[in-house]
């Protein structure tokens, strides 16, 4: 555990905070790299991303002070991002929906970004991750071999699930994008990534709803199933053959 990891001039910088960061960057350059290989309009690039970055932050971080707000003294700690605490789901629809409301204002091409988003997500949210390890979040204890010290490493689970995604829809995209249907990446990504966390979430320490499962698998359980059957309709209605071919 590192929760400071350095200090310059008397000032902690915080592991949570330089990782975030540095994960918004890396994405924001590859997103940025990948839309100019695409020839898609990049000239309101940065103020899009920008925007959807601070929906994003600022709903994941409300969403888990709301969830945990017992743990809270007041209703300010919510800006204490460096300290930790983001719901991964609600920042990551909520910073969407606002990339999605700017590229139609925009009259921009909406389903080659968000097959972007399905390659360069999952590795900001694996580098954002490492920051939530060296701030010391773990799951549950546990006596598993897939333990470390007595707990389960649930965060580190997330820095393999983000990466194995990564390579795999980037090397899709890299060797078989003529082959693939539009919304297929950001398709792949959602429901891979929801389905490995409905057990990932098991290890989290969350109190279990009257279900017998706990609030985070319940939700990697129903953004599955709406990936699921939103791509389905999608797919049977044909409407990757009116957007055309890659």
């Amino acid at each position: 555990m590192k929760i400071v990891l350095f200090s310059l001039f008397g000032i902690n910088v915080y592991s949570h905070g330089v990782f975030l960061t540095l994960a918004m960057i890396i994405g924001g350059l590859l997103l940025f790299r990948l839309a100019n290989k695409e020839q898609l309009e990049t000239k309101n690039f940065l103020y899009n991303y920008v925007v959807s970055l601070i929906t994003g932050v600022f709903a994941s971080r409300i969403l888990f002070y709301l969830i945990n707000i017992n743990s809270y003294q007041n209703i300010y700690q919510v800006a204490e991002i460096w300290e930790g605490g983001l719901v991964s789901f609600a920042g990551f629809v909520a910073g969407a929906f606002a990339f999605y409301l700017l590229l139609k204002t925009q009259k921009q091409k909406i389903l080659p970004w968000f097959d972007l988003t399905g390659i360069v997500f999952p590795l900001a949210l694996a580098i954002g991750r490492i920051g939530c390890v060296l701030n010391g979040e773990i799951g549950i204890k546990s006596n598993s071999i897939i333990s470390y010290y007595g707990y389960a490493p649930v965060a580190a689970f997330e820095i393999y699930l983000g990466i194995a995604i990564f390579i795999i829809n980037f090397s899709l995209y890299l060797y078989a994008k003529k082959h693939l249907i539009p919304y297929f990446l950001i398709f792949n990504f959602v429901a891979f990534y929801s389905f490995v966390r409905i057990f990932i979430d098991s290890y989290r320490a969350d109190p279990s709803l009257l279900i017998g499962i706990n609030l985070s698998q319940l939700t990697s359980l129903m953004v599955f199933i709406i990936a699921i059957i939103s791509f389905s309709l999608y797919f049977y209605k044909g409407k990757w053959r009116q957007n055309g071919s890659r």
